[in-house]
C-alpha cells in the first residue's frame, strides 16, 4: 500500500507543480492603442474674425482712416503630421496644414468715425496654413490635445467706388503670425482617425500696399491687422 501511494505521489507531483504555476501566472493584458506614427488627412471648417486695413500716411492715421471688417466663411484642405507616444500616455508631435478659404467681408471706408457712402472695400482670405507642435495625452483610442505654432494666410483687399462696386485699387499679400488651439481625436480603427478642433490665430500688423486697378500705380502704404477663430473637423489615415 505504501508503495502504491509513493508511486502515485511521484506521478502526480509534476501535475501539481504545473497547476501551481498556472495559478500564479499573470494573464496578458490587452494592449492599448498606440498613437505613434505618421498620418495624413482632410479637413473642413468655418472661420470668423476681425480685421482692419488702415491708412498710414501720418502717425495715428491707422485707427482713424480705413476699413474695419468682420470676415467669415468656410475653408477646406489637407493636414499631415507625426506623433510619438511615450510611456505613461504623453504624446508629442508635429503637424502642418493648408486650406483654401472663402472667408470675406465688405464694408465702407470710415474717416474720423464717419462712413463714406461712396467708397467701400472687400477683404478676402484666400488660403490659410500652419506649422505647429502638438502635446496630447493618450486615453486608449481618445487623444485630447493642445497645439501652437506658426500661422500663415494669403489675402486680397479691394477698394471700390460705390454704388457700382467698381474696383478702384487692390492689394494682395501673405501674412504670418501665431496660432493656438485645442481639440480631440478618436481612433475609429487602428488606421482611421477623426477629430474636432478649435483654433485661434493672430496675424499681427503688416504693410499693405494697394495698386491702382487702372494703371497699377502704387498708393501710399496701408497696413492690415487680422485675427481669426475657427472650428474644424477632420479625418485622417495613420500609417
Amino acid at each position: 500500500m505504501k508503495t502504491i501511494l509513493l508511486t502515485m505521489a511521484v506521478i502526480l507531483a509534476p501535475v501539481g507543480m504545473a497547476c501551481a504555476a498556472d495559478s500564479n501566472e499573470v494573464l496578458p493584458v490587452a494592449s492599448t492603442y498606440s498613437w505613434s506614427g505618421a498620418y495624413i488627412g482632410a479637413q473642413a471648417g468655418y472661420a470668423w474674425g476681425n480685421a482692419r486695413v488702415g491708412q498710414t500716411f501720418a502717425p495715428g492715421s491707422f485707427d482713424d482712416y480705413g476699413w474695419a471688417y468682420s470676415p467669415s466663411g468656410g475653408f477646406g484642405g489637407l493636414y499631415a503630421g507625426f506623433n510619438h507616444q511615450f510611456e505613461g500616455g504623453l504624446v508629442l508631435g508635429v503637424e502642418g496644414d493648408y486650406s483654401f478659404a472663402r472667408v470675406k467681408d465688405t464694408t465702407l471706408y470710415r474717416a474720423l468715425g464717419v462712413d463714406d457712402p461712396a467708397f467701400g472695400g472687400v477683404l478676402k482670405l484666400d488660403s490659410v496654413g500652419s506649422v505647429r507642435l502638438r502635446a496630447a495625452y493618450a486615453m486608449d483610442r481618445w487623444l485630447p490635445f493642445v497645439t501652437a505654432g506658426l500661422a500663415v494666410g494669403s489675402y486680397k483687399h479691394t477698394t471700390v467706388d460705390l454704388p457700382g462696386n467698381v474696383p478702384y485699387a487692390d492689394a494682395r499679400g501673405t501674412i504670418a503670425g501665431y496660432t493656438l488651439g485645442a481639440g480631440a481625436e478618436y481612433a475609429v480603427t487602428d488606421n482611421w482617425l477623426v477629430r474636432g478642433e478649435y483654433r485661434f490665430a493672430d496675424f499681427g500688423r503688416h504693410t499693405s500696399v494697394r495698386h491702382s486697378a487702372i494703371n497699377g500705380a502704387p498708393f501710399n502704404s496701408d497696413a492690415i491687422e487680422l485675427t481669426t477663430h475657427d472650428i474644424r473637423i477632420g479625418i485622417a489615415y495613420k500609417f
